[in-house]
């Protein structure tokens, strides 16, 4: 009978061994990723409700809002609102529309918002900067909380505004059953 041996050749295992390595780490960290856990129902109802109130608010704001045609921008918020209104028919909410540079064009319901402008609010610059959809968390001077997501208003590839719906935390949880920390991990652009 003939034996086979395995030849252990040290260099040759020196040699094979960084190669090696990469594969090895390369396995590992690609099987240790952990999965996106999936949404709650009340979650992706939220996120449903509100990629489709952004939807049906962006393209007749688009027009106004290019044009800084304050009038305009409100009543297209009042022929669009009916079914907007569909996004949280039992609790307040407020609509904003936005330019670039944070100034409040018009909100709804209407409100007395003067010159308010969120220029330094950082939601807002990087829904500009991303061209995406943000979200962020707001606390109240009475502590209350308060989700805010802003979409980008985007005309040739260059953001012209932005649509900022807020909804209290309070609200959002009793509808949707949406914690805090759902919330800010939805993704809406996608």
């Amino acid at each position: 009978m003939s034996q086979t041996t395995f030849n252990r050749d040290p260099q040759r295992l020196r040699r094979l061994w960084p190669p090696l390595a990469v594969v090895i780490l390369a396995l590992l960290s690609w099987g240790c990723q952990g999965k996106e856990p999936p949404l709650s129902p009340g979650a992706t109802a939220f996120k449903k409700e509100i990629n489709e109130c952004v939807r049906k608010l962006a393209a007749p704001l688009t027009g106004p809002v290019s044009a800084k045609d304050k009038a305009a921008i409100s009543a297209a918020l009042a022929l669009v609102e009916p079914e907007a209104i569909k996004l949280c028919r039992m609790c307040p909410f407020e609509i904003g529309v936005l330019n670039p540079q944070g100034d409040i064009l018009a909100t709804h319901p209407a409100t007395a918002h003067g010159t308010r402008s969120f220029a330094d609010y950082d939601l807002l610059s990087k829904t500009i900067n991303t061209k995406q959809t943000q979200q962020q968390r707001f606390y109240l001077q009475d502590s209350q909380q308060l989700y805010i997501v802003s979409a980008p208003l985007i005309e040739k590839d260059r953001v012209i505004g932005m649509l900022a719906i807020a909804i209290s935390a309070g609200e959002a949880k009793a509808r949707w059953g949406l914690t805090a920390n759902e919330f800010l991990t939805l993704n809406f652009n996608n």
